[in-house]
């Protein structure tokens, strides 16, 4: 995706921008960019076939977790890259189950599964193999759409990873064996469809959200939005950092990844506005 500017036809002239990621940060910053005088050329690169990221939030924070010694050519300093690191990141996976017929009650918007055998302070000994459904939280029972019952579980974690190996009918066997027990009726039909998410098998995702894992802090994820270089009296800005796992009040966040493409964006109108000041005429 490339966009000019003003008039289309002007020569290209000005700040080159290339945002990397056409997630939620990198659109919005790109976004709030367009729009600015002195931003005549911009580029957006992505990946995969569709913008939008984890929409459907940018290159993830896994895959630069996954690549950090080799993504970067010069390495990055070696304070980030170790913010980098010890910030976690994990998968958490919804899986949709569409049914002919409902077998829930009218009015039931949400169904919570309680294990009696475990608890959730307690790592099961179990293999995953046939642990994994018990870290399914329970179910969005979804607005009903013309004939299509769908139900929408969330499941976190290793098991959520493990559940991304497994074949559409495993899934299914499994949750319909558990909704099954849940419910008391051995004869509840099974669905008719699954669908689900695979972020952790996603090679440019390997995740869906970050978090402050143990050993670090909010001043890492404070560290990994810093633009480098980190000295910008001696070269200037050339490297900026987006996405929620950069924004330390709402990381894993859908907001925390837009507000961090628009910080982003206005740090390089900053930056636009007072070279053009200081040469006393726009860039």
């Amino acid at each position: 995706m490339e966009s000019s500017g003003g008039d289309a036809e002007a020569p290209r002239r000005g700040p080159r921008v290339l945002v990397v990621g056409g997630g939620i940060a990198g659109l919005s910053a790109a976004q709030r960019l367009c729009r600015h005088p002195a931003a005549p050329h911009l580029r957006v690169l992505e990946a995969t076939a569709h913008p939008g990221g984890r929409i459907r939030s940018e290159r993830s924070f896994g895959f630069l977790k996954e690549r950090l010694d080799t993504f970067f050519e010069p390495p990055l300093p070696a304070e980030k890259a170790e913010a980098i690191r010890k910030l976690g990141f994990g998968t958490n996976n919804k899986v949709f189950l569409e049914f002919e017929e409902p077998f829930w009650e009218p009015g039931c918007e949400y169904m919570q599964v309680v294990w009696e055998d475990t608890s959730p302070l307690e790592t099961s000994a179990a293999p995953l193999q046939d642990a994994w459904v018990k870290k399914l939280i329970g179910f969005l029972v979804l607005p009903a759409f013309e004939s299509a019952h769908v139900l929408c579980g969330f499941i976190a974690g290793l098991e959520s990873e493990f559940m991304e190996t497994l074949s559409d009918e495993e899934v299914l066997l499994s949750l319909t064996r558990m909704l099954r027990r849940a419910t008391g009726n051995p004869q509840l039909p099974a669905p008719k469809s699954v669908l689900r998410s695979r972020w952790h098998s996603a090679p440019y995702c390997r995740g869906s959200y970050s978090y402050v894992a143990v050993g670090s802090t909010g001043d890492d994820i404070e560290l990994l939005a810093q633009p480098l270089p980190a000295d910008r009296e001696k070269a200037q800005l050339q490297v900026l950092f987006a996405g929620e796992a950069t924004h330390r009040t709402f990381y894993s966040t859908t907001h925390g990844a837009l507000l961090s493409g628009w910080r982003e964006a206005d740090r390089l109108i900053a930056l636009w506005d007072s070279q053009a000041q200081l040469h006393g005429s726009s860039l």
